[in-house]
């Protein structure tokens, strides 16, 4: 019996139609490591090593180690990151921890062994709790997309999108912690288009704990929960109780963590940042958040030379304009599609109008080290399933746009992951990207590059190949939703 489910699953994963390039994306991530693991993420392994040596929350012993840390009242240092990415982390690190510090006698040894293996086990945490849960989400995608009819080339389209095109997927190979609230978010929608409300609430409350961010996506999930269509058992205020239901469990460890270490169940590190970034802010809200967005922070995010979205994924602003222009479109989507967009999209541009309204209003609106508008990112990938889900509406010169529009941000995937590349806040990302290629390139990158290039060519020709059969491959789809008439 077993192995007869294997082989259903096997041949269930061989019909995705995003199959090859999920492939892609988990090879590259394993083969490719460490691009660029700093401060930030070393926040949190030491929020990891201070809960396994000392069984606390404060990283008083670890704090030379990171630049990113809060300094509480009592004298006590925390890390200043949102703590989801380190609670879901514990069950997989504790016990590598415990390999990596086995017979050691003493605190000095455990951690020097510690800090030798730090980027090795900051590379597994973000395969494991990361990648790989990202590339299995995108694999639901594409076959929630191919059982409402869309068509091939916009389910390729939308995984390109998905895995390389976008902010998130530059950070999802390090613990940023941006990755998790990315994965998060899509698999929030995706749990919202199959109606699991307590899922929904589960994954927002995680959503929340990973970046604090995504709290600006509760209002808009809470307006689709009570809006959304059906003939359940209580209608709306049934589904908003199951959705609460399930944010439960993430609701009180924000509240126990937050009160722990800062005193109050919403008080935020913010409070007590590390002055160097209090200084960079100059706000109202804890000198970092301003009262209103500043309009030249706002354009540079959209616009701008250095990280704007322009630069990095045009796509993105292209695919928000087009369906101002071509909302009226919809004949010829069944029932299924439609009620999918009505979820993706309000919660897609809804959520990334949020989060662009307040990285505008914070001093550090750049990111710092990053290779694109990082506080963005949390949403980027579920613009991509929004892609998908809106690109047949399209006339056919707009979609070899978008095709083009696509280019710019696989190129900047591929420059990143190939050169390590580290982009500071006063300088423009493609002449940054220009000089690491061609002016000091180690031979590393040279090698990098070609393994990345031929990964995309194989996976574009498997694509080529594949879509010569595809009318009966995606017949051959399991189907997540009844057959729908076309909407008039």
């Amino acid at each position: 019996m077993w192995a007869r489910r294997l082989a259903f699953r096997w041949e269930r994963l061989r019909r995705n139609p995003a199959a090859h390039w999920c492939v892609l994306f988990i090879v590259l991530a394993v083969t490719i490591p460490l691009h660029n693991n700093n401060a930030n993420p070393y926040s949190r392994f030491a929020l990891l090593e201070a809960i396994a040596e000392d069984h606390s929350l404060a990283i008083d012993a670890y704090r030379d180690k990171t630049c990113d840390w809060s300094k509480t009242p009592d004298g006590r240092y925390y890390s200043n990151k949102a703590p989801g990415p380190v609670l879901l982390a514990l069950p997989l690190y504790l016990p590598l921890d415990a390999a990596v510090v086995a017979h050691a006698t003493d605190r000095k040894t455990r951690d020097a062994r510690r800090l030798q293996a730090r980027d090795t086990l900051l590379d597994a945490l973000s395969i494991v709790l990361q990648v790989l849960p990202f590339a299995f989400l995108v694999l639901l995608s594409a076959s929630m997309l191919a059982a409402r009819g869309v068509s091939r080339p916009a389910i390729e389209l939308a995984t390109l999108a998905m895995l390389f095109g976008n902010t998130a997927s530059l950070l999802m190979n390090m613990f940023h912690g941006h990755g998790l609230a990315a994965l998060l978010t899509l698999g929030l929608a995706l749990a919202f288009i199959e109606r699991r409300m307590f899922l929904v609430g589960l994954l927002l409350g995680l959503d929340v704990l990973c970046d604090y961010g995504s709290a600006l996506f509760v209002p808009i999930v809470l307006l689709l929960v009570l809006a959304l269509e059906g003939r359940e058992r209580g209608g709306g205020l049934a589904r908003l109780l199951r959705v609460m239901l399930g944010a439960v469990a993430p609701l009180l460890a924000f509240v126990a963590y937050h009160a722990l270490c800062f005193g109050g169940p919403f008080v935020l590190p913010n409070k007590y940042q590390n002055p160097v970034f209090v200084d960079n802010g100059g706000g109202a809200l804890w000198g970092v958040i301003d009262r209103f967005p500043n309009a030249h922070r706002a354009f540079e995010l959209l616009f701008g030379n250095k990280r704007s979205l322009w630069v990095t994924q045009p796509w993105v602003l292209l695919l928000a304009g087009l369906l101002l222009v071509f909302a009226w479109r919809r004949r010829g989507w069944t029932r299924a599609r439609a009620g999918a967009a009505r979820i993706v999209l309000p919660l897609a541009f809804g959520g990334l109008a949020a989060l662009l309204v307040m990285n505008a209003s914070f001093g550090g609106w750049h990111g710092g080290v990053s290779p694109g508008p990082r506080y963005l990112s949390a949403i980027l990938p579920l613009v991509g399933l929004a892609l998908g889900l809106s690109y047949d509406l399209f006339p056919r010169p707009v979609r070899i746009g978008l095709w083009l529009s696509m280019l710019p941000a696989l190129a900047l995937f591929i420059i990143i992951w190939a050169g390590d590349v580290t982009i500071w806040p006063d300088e423009n990302i493609w002449p940054r990207c220009y000089a690491t290629l061609f002016k000091s390139g180690p031979v590393k990158t040279y090698l990098r590059l070609g393994f990345l290039l031929l990964g995309f060519v194989l996976a574009a020709s498997v694509a080529l190949f594949r879509s010569l059969g595809w009318p009966r491959a995606r017949d051959a789809q399991p189907s997540l939703a009844k057959p729908e008439p076309p909407v008039a």
